[in-house]
């Protein structure tokens, strides 16, 4: 990635908090099913794995473009890659007015998915030409604070707006809005000025012959999934598994996120301090923990399963990142990122919800938690695989 000229991390905050808040508003609209899913089952008549399937729509698109961005960036300079993906992602929304039918639903959620990838890649290239290597983790953490606010604020805002409109009005506001901070990015915006090198064959194949590379696969899909795929299904799993009404679930589900921006911010200081090692281990096993919590039919347990859950994801997303930057050198990084973060997307946001709402369908979404849960502490086993560099303090 690229070398910050920036010295000063608090010079840089105003610019990094401004790409943060681009991807609050990507990750938000992306993460807007969950609280509406409930309601997009009821108005086209599908069940649980049909309605979460269009989560998987979403994420093959969002992953082929993950992977086309990386051709593109060698053409398009980041900064305004990232402004085209809000304002094109934004009007892809609008026309989620237009779906009457589960097949048209498929058609939009894929379109918007492919357009809001171009975001990641671009997003990430952004923010690191804006602070120095040093202050990488605090860069990632603020960054984070994205997704992890946009946890806390999406259920209010659905349970709010879907007083005074349906699911497809509740997606034309957030397309409305993501269009105008794409143009506003457009033309304010800063930092994402330096081309990527176009990715070759040659470095294709070797980084996918870096046993490295597997790793970080299975590292971001466990936690993209634990990110993403347990937010998408809470409110339908609290509602027709532990019957409670629509309100009380997104409320719930918004509570248990309120310490997750704390979380992020902690993690990013104790990853540049104390090293990653150390903090990607207790994650894959109190995350698997605490989805087993959430398995359980006592409301009580679940809300601290969810709750311990979302926590341990957001304070060791710094640290994963961190993990990888000091694993690859710099200028190898936009490769990777745009082999892995494709595969994990696709799996964490698509695969991982589309299986859960199965097992909500045919079993129990509790079954499907425990599995996710396994996983994630088997997971520990492929850290053998990752170069010592990367799980030490750098």
């Amino acid at each position: 990635m690229s070398t910050s000229t920036e010295t000063s991390f608090r010079k840089a905050l105003p610019w990094t908090a401004f790409v943060a808040l681009l991807f609050m508003l990507n990750y938000t609209a992306r993460s807007a099913l969950s609280p509406l899913l409930v309601d997009l089952e009821r108005d086209l008549a599908v069940g649980h794995a049909q309605a979460t399937g269009l989560l998987l729509v979403q994420a093959a698109g969002f992953s082929a473009s993950q992977f086309v961005c990386g051709f593109l960036l060698a053409r398009i300079r980041p900064g305004r890659m990232v402004a085209l993906s809000l304002t094109l992602s934004g009007l892809c929304l609008l026309g989620m007015s237009l779906v009457e039918t589960l097949g048209t639903a498929r058609l939009v959620f894929g379109l918007f998915g492919f357009m809001a990838g171009l975001y990641f890649p671009a997003g990430m290239a952004t923010l690191s030409s804006l602070v120095s290597p040093r202050d990488w983790g605090k860069a990632v953490a603020v960054h984070e604070l994205a997704p992890n606010t946009s946890f806390i604020l999406l259920p209010l805002f659905a349970e709010a707006a879907l007083r005074h409109m349906d699911w497809r009005g509740v997606f034309s506001v957030l397309g409305s809005c993501l269009a105008l901070l794409g143009l506003a990015f457009a033309l304010f915006g800063r930092g994402g000025r330096t081309l990527a090198a176009p990715p070759s064959y040659a470095g294709c194949r070797e980084a996918l012959r870096t046993p490295a590379t597997w790793v970080f696969i299975v590292l971001f899909s466990v936690c993209v999934a634990g990110e993403f795929a347990t937010f998408s299904v809470l409110p339908v799993h609290l509602v027709t598994e532990l019957h409670f009404t629509e309100t009380a679930a997104n409320q719930l589900v918004s509570l248990s996120r309120l310490l997750c921006p704390f979380a992020a911010v902690a993690g990013g200081w104790f990853a540049d301090r104390a090293g990653a090692g150390g903090i990607i281990k207790g994650y894959l096993l109190l995350h698997g923990a605490a989805l087993s919590l959430m398995a359980l039919s006592e409301p009580v347990w679940v809300f601290i399963g969810m709750s311990a859950q979302a926590f341990v994801t957001a304070f060791s997303f710094p640290a994963l990142f961190k993990a990888f930057a000091q694993s690859f050198p710099a200028a190898r990084q936009p490769l990777l990122l745009s082999l892995t973060m494709p595969v994990a997307c696709l799996i964490g946001t698509g695969a991982a919800p589309a299986f859960l709402g199965l097992c909500g369908q045919h079993a129990s979404f509790g079954a499907g938690f425990m599995a996710l849960g396994g996983i994630s502490v088997l997971t520990l086993l492929t850290l053998r695989a990752l170069p010592h560099a990367a799980l030490g303090r750098g």
